[in-house]
């Protein structure tokens, strides 16, 4: 799975090459090996080295056939049966290895290794405690200190494993079926915040090899969306060109919207390191071609797997630049003033010496989900969750096991409500290597706080044409712009997440036209919405209905969480100087017809103050109530008084 500089490729391709130093070093064979045995050996290491395991054993079958005691044969043996997760394999080589005739302590040390990484995958861990503390002690002089290190943190893992393997989780996963997953692999998912379409990454043959020296294969970018009627996913579909290409394109994060591509992109011209950051935007129908995000964000090392939040303010990703806490760890970069900013390690307790990659911020910017293998788990690559407070990120929780297995769980992603996971996993069930699932989220694990989600068109409201409009949602409580995207300029279609728990102002907004409000309360519901959304051009009785403007009960005096739309209508009024407007007063029918007049008159005149106040010249504007004598809906029904009692802005000539 790439592009993870994974630590057993890593070790292996360090191996290789400290075989072919000791190789080239000697120019002829060992003493008691037969020059073909030895050429053969060469090959096998060639081979190795080129990413061909399987060639490279069946060689390596041959040699230790015909020389049986050729130790390094069979450390090179047991290396690559690792490295494809051929564990039996690895415990047979590794138990030769230990009894073999004439072996060298090194050899012993090795075949404590290869035994005890086999127990870790078989789930023996008991074994495994026992073989890891022989090695950390065999190892010494003999292996390179990684070795040693690795030993004793597989000796902890050991006993974290045993921990966790009797309290199991309540993992259910679920294939997303033939539809996305085929006989190769599909890993690193991302999703839309409505949860109906699904980004991934796929290891496909490709179709065309025209140098026997490429790979076999090809990393590209596909998507899926769910059917309308059944909820089952569509066939998937390539993401298409410029972001696919016929080099590897992998590690992506698209934003909740769809819209924005974060993408990984490994030994290209224009890079800065073996792998750097990228950014396409989706305009209209078409992809723009990816650019690097620069020298500010990616370094001369390694730059991968994004995650953007949800506000598109921050971009969490993993790196091995220098200046972490180990080899790869967990930074974030923050969008100010229209550029990234200088990454910023995420620090402990969340990196540590080991590796941690796969950052996934869920839709509350406060729920991290990444893997490591150093945190106390199953023995290889596991998945955490984090969860940032007040005094800094906690201690990672394991997701516990099943989830979490001896081998690399690395890829996940959590749709914005916080109930449903998808993973990359290998299973028995499985129909190909990594699978893409879908499972339920227990308790435990779930972001602390949920979202829900607003989608929908903006069009012209006399043509229906689609329209790019800015689509800003302001905490009104707070008055924080928490979200501010385009919509599609091709569809007009947007997409938004909204987390639980607050009152938010909605506001589509296109030059000349009038911006829609919205009011969305979220405080004690979870709904999601759907809108198709008008805009009307300013013109002569154009009308600006004010969803939120808020007074007291039986008052006139403005409450503060007003000012986040009434700031809206004087930037209108800024942008189109030209033009008188009244404002005007409604409310529902309980009260006297007189009480009510003067009621809204004065709500009226209150609206007007205040746009004064922001400078809006006092001969551009008029206030005038109407009481009940404009109803919008029916008032016999709370609902249609409450669509009743609103303040609206009608243009009412240009000078």
């Amino acid at each position: 799975m790439a592009p993870i500089p994974q630590s057993p490729v890593r070790t292996l391709l360090c191996l290789i090459g400290l075989l072919i130093s000791e190789a080239w070093a000697q120019g002829q064979p060992p003493k008691g090996v037969s020059k073909k045995a030895y050429e053969n050996f060469l090959q096998a290491v060639r081979l190795a080295q080129m990413r061909q395991p399987e060639r490279a054993l069946l060689l390596l079958e041959e040699v230790v056939r015909v020389e049986p005691t050729y130790e390094d044969a069979w450390v090179l043996k047991g290396k690559l049966h690792l490295q494809l997760e051929q564990f039996p394999q690895a415990k047979e080589v590794g138990q030769h290895l230990r009894t073999l005739r004439g072996r060298s302590a090194q050899g012993y040390a090795w075949g404590l290794y290869f035994v005890g990484k086999a127990y870790m995958a078989e789930m023996a861990f008991d074994s495994a405690q026992k073989v890891w503390g022989e090695f950390i002690h065999a190892a010494i002089g003999q292996l390179p200190g990684r070795y040693q290190e690795e030993g004793a943190r597989l000796f902890s893992q050991a006993q974290s494993a045993a921990r966790l393997v009797k309290t199991p989780v309540p993992f259910r996963p679920t294939n997303l079926g033939p539809q996305v997953n085929t006989p190769d692999e599909e890993y690193l998912p991302s999703l839309t915040a409505d949860g109906q379409r699904l980004f991934f990454t796929s290891r496909r043959p490709r179709r065309e090899r025209n140098n026997p020296l490429e790979p076999s294969s090809d990393e590209d970018l596909y998507w899926t969306e769910k059917d309308a009627q059944s909820g089952a996913w569509k066939s998937a579909q390539p993401v298409g060109p410029p972001i696919n290409s016929p080099r590897n394109e992998g590690a992506a994060f698209f934003s909740s919207d769809g819209q924005w591509a974060f993408l990984t992109l490994c030994d290209r011209p224009d890079g800065l390191g073996s792998c750097d950051l990228y950014f396409s935007e989706l305009k209209g129908l078409s992809w723009s071609e990816p650019r690097n995000l620069g020298p500010t964000v990616n370094s001369p090392a390694w730059e991968s797997h994004p995650s953007l939040t949800h506000d598109r303010r921050r971009l969490y990703f993993a790196s091995g630049r220098p200046g972490g806490l180990g080899g790869s760890d967990l930074w974030y970069t923050d969008f100010v003033n229209g550029a990234w900013q200088p990454p910023v390690n995420v620090g402990p307790p969340v990196n540590t010496p080991g590796d941690e990659y796969s950052p996934m911020i869920a839709a509350d910017g406060r729920t991290l989900y990444f893997a490591s293998d150093w945190h106390p788990g199953m023995g290889g690559m596991d998945l955490f969750v984090t969860y940032l407070t007040d005094t800094g990120w906690t201690v990672p929780r394991n997701l516990g096991y099943p989830l979490n297995t001896p081998g690399d769980e690395q890829t996940l992603c959590i749709e914005a409500k916080g109930e449903i996971g998808y993973i990359a996993l290998v299973r028995p069930e499985g129909l190909g290597k990594h699978d893409l699932y879908a499972f339920p989220l227990w308790p435990e694990i779930r972001p602390k706080e949920t979202a829900t989600y607003v989608k929908g068109r903006v069009e012209d409201a006399q043509t229906q044409a689609p329209l790019s409009a800015w689509i800003k949602i302001v905490d009104i409580r707070s008055r924080d712009t928490l979200r501010l995207l385009r919509s599609n300029a091709a569809t007009g279609e947007f997409l938004v997440s909204l987390p639980l728990g607050r009152r938010y102002a909605f506001f589509a907004e296109a030059p000349g036209y009038l911006f829609y409000s919205g009011h969305f309360d979220l405080a004690e519901r979870d709904t999601a919405y759907q809108l198709t959304i008008g805009l009307e051009r300013i013109r002569k009785g154009g009308r600006l209905l004010l969803r939120n403007i808020f007074f007291d009960f039986d008052k006139a005096d403005l409450r503060p969480e007003s000012e986040v739309e009434l700031e809206e209508v004087v930037r209108l009024l800024r942008e189109n100087p030209q033009w008188r407007v009244e404002v005007q007063g409604h409310t529902d029918s309980v009260g006297t017809a007189a009480y009510n007049l003067t009621l809204s008159q004065r709500r009226a005149e209150a609206v007007r103050q205040f746009l004064i106040a922001r400078g809006i010249d006092v001969k551009r504007i008029v206030a005038r109530g109407y009481g009940a004598t404009r109803p919008l809906a029916d008032n016999r029904t709370e609902a249609g008084r409450a669509l009743n009692r609103r303040t609206e802005i009608v243009f009412i000539g240009a000078e």
